[in-house]
């Protein structure tokens, strides 16, 4: 108990002395991310991760792709205001004995907005374009009639103007 103690004090030391200071407050990445796939989770008001069973399933859980059957393919535009639009497109096969593989890519662009300076905030008479995408490889397997489980593996990118991030992130999902 005293060895617990002991790693967790200096656990929480080295975490407050050799953390970096936060500069950005308020600043978030990939918040697109958030921005849910497809009609009838819509129309659920998004509680859609318990019925997800089409390719929208590879965003809210994938192991919904264990009730895919064949080959399928899914696109999505979702124009939004001021020049945002939302593209979503998927493909999927269903391997027998093995499980259903599908890749998807989630793109949001932003349209051109203009760069403003506090010198010149009208705008300097440049442009720039911001724009943020999700390439998604994902598997998902029934094994027994009630119990079903998928994963996603994701690269993501932002970029914006001059400045790009990119990322890797995985998703795990259960369906019982």
């Amino acid at each position: 108990m005293k060895l617990f103690k002991s790693i967790i004090i200096v656990a929480l030391l080295s975490h407050v002395c050799l953390s970096d200071e936060i500069h950005r407050y308020g600043t978030t990445a990939a918040n697109f991310l958030e921005i849910g796939i497809g009609s009838a989770s819509g129309g659920m008001g998004e509680a859609y991760v318990a019925v997800a069973n089409d390719l929208s399933a590879i965003y809210w859980n994938p192991a919904g792709l264990s009730s895919l059957k064949g080959v399928g393919i899914q696109f999505m535009i979702q124009p939004w205001v001021v020049n945002i639009n939302t593209i979503f497109t998927a493909g999927a096969v269903n391997v027998p004995r093995i499980g259903t593989f599908a890749l998807s890519l989630t793109q949001i662009g932003y349209g051109q907005m203009d760069v403003t300076t506090l010198a010149y905030q009208e705008g300097t008479g440049e442009k720039f374009t911001a724009n943020e995408l999700a390439l998604t490889l994902s598997f998902g397997r029934r094994l027994v009639p009630w119990f079903a489980f998928g994963a996603n593996a994701k690269l993501v990118q932002s970029n914006i103007w001059h400045a790009s991030a990119n990322a890797f992130a995985l998703d795990l999902g259960v369906l019982v």
